[in-house]
């Protein structure tokens, strides 16, 4: 499922990337519109790490708009509790 979500949305590509060069990731979870199902043209996506390259995301927002045609948002967090509607693209445990 995961496969097919990255694959669909044009991010396969963007979490490699993002595990690459943002530091130690743990999780990468998709959030908002996109995680329900709903395609409203804003991709939100949660990193979870230590240590993350913050002046790294701006430049890769950029980046991915231009690719996947939408607009992107990256929120960086130390920790993150999972809730309802949504959808872990990447975790580091599994």
């Amino acid at each position: 499922m995961q496969k097919v979500i990255l694959k669909h949305l044009g991010l396969e590509d963007a979490v490699e990337i993002v595990l690459e060069r943002m530091g130690d990731v743990e999780q990468i979870i998709l959030i908002g519109n996109y995680a329900k199902g709903i395609d409203s043209g804003k991709i939100e996506i949660i990193i979870v790490g230590q240590d993350l390259n913050t002046s790294y995301v701006r430049n890769l927002e950029e980046k991915l708009e231009k690719i996947i045609q939408r607009k992107v948002a990256f929120f960086l967090s130390a920790s993150h509790s999972l809730s309802a509607n949504e959808l872990i693209l990447f975790n580091k445990n599994e």
